[in-house]
């Protein structure tokens, strides 16, 4: 039945992506509605998670544009939000060099949730690219659906994002967990939790991430470089 190398690959990623549907269509629907109230419509909703799926930066985006903030400030603030991406993208130069063509998609979707899945979720049949390409086209159907909902019924919700924002914490915990019972080397996670602490102690929490990345991808690097 399932001997098609993509549909296999959609077969077996599929599960490890559920936890990211539950989250992306609450979320994305959150945003649709505040697209909505904020007079875009379901046009606007599409478009913005096809070509801008940036989670959190899509909210920021909306409220920026709203208040009539110039392109360039809205440019500078999502460059800032967004420069943790450098990290992923180089953390995921090698798994992404046998990518080809789809290489410039899962780039572009290379969301946190889908960064952290392509890290840990590993394929048992199916080839790795189509396995990663699957993933990525996964999670952000979720997210485009979510939106398109949240859009198409926003008239009927007063929106309220308090604490939706734990949502997506949730799901971190619930993927970290199983990937710490999934393997006997916990250098990785120990190593991210340390660097993590450090940076929230030095930093704070709103200025923390950047560094936290910067110091594990070093790190890896490092012990990279040194097994080679």
């Amino acid at each position: 039945m399932f001997k098609t190398p993509l549909i296999l690959a959609f077969k077996e990623a599929f599960p490890h992506t559920i936890p990211i549907c539950l989250g992306y269509l609450l979320m994305g629907a959150a945003l649709g509605i505040f697209l909505q109230q904020n007079g875009y419509g379901v046009l606007a909703a599409l478009c913005m998670s096809l070509f801008v799926y940036a989670g959190a930066v899509q909210f920021m985006v909306v409220a920026l544009v709203s208040v009539h903030a110039s392109l360039l400030n809205i440019f500078l603030l999502v460059a800032v939000v967004n420069a943790r991406q450098i990290c992923y993208a180089i953390a995921m130069i090698e798994p992404f060099s046998g990518m080809k063509k789809r290489l410039y998609y899962i780039a572009h979707a290379l969301s946190d949730e889908t960064f952290m899945l392509l890290n840990v979720a590993q394929p048992k049949q199916s080839v790795r690219e189509d396995f990663m390409l699957a993933i990525a086209l996964l999670n952000q159907s979720y997210w485009v659906l979510g939106t398109l909902l949240g859009s198409l019924l926003g008239d009927s919700f007063k929106l309220d994002v308090r604490g939706m924002s734990f949502v997506m914490v949730s799901i971190f915990v619930v993927i970290f967990m199983e990937q710490w019972k999934s393997t006997s080397r916990h250098a990785p996670a120990l190593i991210g939790l340390m660097s993590a602490l450090v940076c929230f102690i030095i930093f704070g929490k709103s200025h923390f991430l950047l560094p936290t990345l910067a110091i594990m991808v070093a790190i890896f690097l490092l012990f990279k470089r040194r097994l080679d």
